[in-house]
């Protein structure tokens, strides 16, 4: 048998990520924003009448891993829906940007749930891969009922 007849040197099986879309009022943010950066995403959404990143969340507290900006974007534009990956942390590491600050998955989660948001750009998540991007209609995200897609 060869090097390459091994299991272990087998080629993984594609995996296909999935863009849940969730109602915007049931995610939770943990970090504030810059008014003036999540103003200016909500005015390129609008304009391209698009949108493209999805927001990283856990899975199951809906805490906003990535993307506070691009969520307080979707708050301005009133959307019902926002896309979103569904993650948890055995696949993310955290780290903090700021001195001072306790950055762990569980004071995150504390945050989120309480409400006591870190100052903007305090967290650090750190992903296996890139996210996917989309070409989710605006119009779409306005009116549709929660489901998932896969990109």
């Amino acid at each position: 048998m060869n090097r390459l007849d091994t299991p272990d040197t087998l080629l993984p099986q594609p995996t296909q990520e999935i863009i849940h879309l969730v109602r915007l009022e049931q995610i939770r943010p943990n970090e504030q924003h810059y008014p003036e950066h999540a103003l200016f995403l909500a005015d390129t959404i609008l304009r391209e009448q698009l949108w493209r990143i999805p927001v990283a969340l856990e899975r199951h507290s809906l805490a906003v891993m990535d993307g506070h900006h691009r969520l307080e974007a979707a708050r301005r534009l009133k959307l019902a829906l926002v896309p979103c990956l569904l993650l948890d942390y055995a696949q993310v590491e955290v780290s903090a940007t700021r001195q001072g600050y306790v950055v762990t998955p569980q004071e995150i989660l504390r945050r989120a749930r309480s409400g006591e948001l870190y100052p903007p750009k305090t967290t650090r998540h750190s992903f296996k891969s890139p996210p996917p991007t989309c070409s989710i209609s605006l119009s779409f995200l306005t009116q549709a009922a929660p489901g998932v897609l896969p990109v």
